[in-house]
């Protein structure tokens, strides 16, 4: 099979600046106990997912890089905070833990705005939208099985405002995922810088 018939797993996402992963690490690290049976993420494997494109065939890609710098051509650079601890679902049995993600500075809608704007142009190219709420979020890790879920609860709690620190985005990128029994192994395939925001008319 020629390389052009085969397939990838893709997605599109934001990618994070050290002292952030090293703060989620550090979260990660303050809530492994020994007793409850989670599967932490790598530090480093974890992005800030706008789009989960799944298996699509290679000869795509060059289409989808052409949509995503029309994309990043009429987005602007901005500023996020990572800060908050907390789960999904935040009642019943949890079985993600994630930390929040909130825009900051000037202006407050880009981030929603290029979410949005993704959503609308895969669409468009055949990508069905995603039909739950943009919550944006980093995810630390998935819970397989909890001893004590008051005990967790409670230990939670004391990190529901835990400030990890702030960023300015200033690019989108594109990457591929290939899956192996040690984890997956993501590949930025190509990265699209933001307009600064003096390039942008605003009517």
């Amino acid at each position: 099979m020629m390389e052009e018939d085969k397939t990838i797993r893709a997605f599109i996402a934001l990618e994070l600046p050290v002292k952030i992963i090293d703060g989620l690490k550090k979260i990660q690290d303050e809530l492994k106990d020994g007793t409850n049976k989670v599967a932490w993420a790598k530090p480093e494997n974890i992005h800030l997912t706008l789009k989960f494109l799944g298996d699509i065939e290679a000869y795509k890609i060059d289409s989808i890089a052409r949509l995503l710098e029309g994309a990043a051509a009429k987005s602007c650079s901005f500023d996020i905070s990572v800060k908050g601890v907390g789960t999904f679902p935040a009642a019943g049995n949890p079985r993600v833990i994630w930390v929040g993600i909130e825009q900051s500075g000037v202006g407050g809608s880009e981030l929603g705005e290029l979410y949005d704007n993704l959503e609308h142009k895969f669409a468009a190219i055949g990508f069905p939208k995603e039909e739950r709420t943009f919550k944006p979020h980093l995810t630390l890790g998935r819970i397989k099985l909890l001893k004590d879920k008051k005990v967790f609860k409670e230990r939670l709690e004391e990190f529901k405002d835990r400030e990890v620190g702030q960023f300015t985005v200033h690019s989108l990128c594109f990457f591929k995922s290939r899956l192996t029994p040690e984890g997956a192994i993501h590949t930025r395939l190509k990265e699209y810088t933001l307009q600064t925001t003096d390039k942008k008319l605003r009517g």
